[in-house]
């Protein structure tokens, strides 16, 4: 009776062993499709635009695009339009908090202008936006052997509200919706530079030489949509995203 029930105790175990090492296999066969299904994000700079945007355009040498093209690529790839300054201050915790908006700063690569209708937030695309711009037009300036400056935002993010309030007295600020709406796009002035060696703010020719052939050739490359407003003195930029899709088409 004993050697019966040591029996089929080692049986017991060796049926227990033999399962633990089933569920082990399997979770060691596994293991690689999990970790295949969170892929490294395809960063703005390394995308070909061109071919993979999430939303129509085509290369051209003109910083002409109008204001409907703006609005596809924003509303596409942007927040939710806020109606108030209220409203987005309930919800920008949350927002920033799931990385759908980013505080944006003044740093070494780029300065923001005091703002009077706009919230220094954008999504984060069009945070790498600014920073590729600013990083191209730091290396283009040095090619001009002038002082060293910075470009300078002067719009970012605008609430619904501000969007009324700025269009009593911007033509350029249309009534009808905007694309800083929905925090994928910027305007950077063309007026003034910040002068770092100087510390101050002033213009520049050669500055606007170097800004200018950056955005031509970040436009020929899809990298924004953009036109440049006169009244205003400034590019106004709407960033395009790559469509997450093909990211296995562009690591190889």
């Amino acid at each position: 009776m004993n050697v019966k029930k040591l029996i089929a105790q080692r049986n017991l175990i060796i049926y227990a062993l033999i399962g633990l090492i089933f569920m082990i296999v399997i979770i060691l066969v596994k293991a690689p499709e999990k970790e295949k299904s969170v892929e490294k994000k395809i960063s703005y700079a390394e995308c070909d635009h061109i071919l993979y945007a999430n939303a129509p355009i085509t290369p051209s040498d003109k910083l002409n695009d109008k204001n409907d093209i703006h609005l596809i690529h924003a509303s596409k790839n942007g927040v939710t339009p806020f109606a108030s300054n209220e409203e987005f201050e309930s919800k920008k915790a949350k927002l920033t908090e799931n990385n759908k908006l980013m505080l944006v700063e003044s740093n070494e690569y780029f300065k923001i202008k005091k703002l009077t209708h706009s919230l220094p937030y954008l999504t984060p695309d069009a945070v790498e936006m600014v920073n590729e711009i600013a990083r191209r037009f730091n290396l283009k300036i040095q090619e001009y052997k002038v002082d060293d400056y910075r470009i300078m935002l002067t719009s970012l993010l605008r609430t619904e509200e501000t969007q009324t309030k700025l269009s009593h007295r911007n033509r350029n600020a249309t009534k009808s919706k905007s694309a800083h709406l929905y925090g994928t796009t910027i305007d950077i002035s063309y007026k003034d530079f910040y002068n770092v060696e100087k510390d101050t703010v002033e213009q520049n020719w050669e500055a606007i030489q170097a800004l200018s052939k950056v955005l031509v050739e970040m436009r020929k490359e899809c990298k924004f949509v953009g036109v440049r407003e006169r009244k205003q003195s400034c590019f106004h930029l709407t960033v395009v995203v790559c469509d997450p899709e093909y990211k296995e088409d562009l690591k190889m």
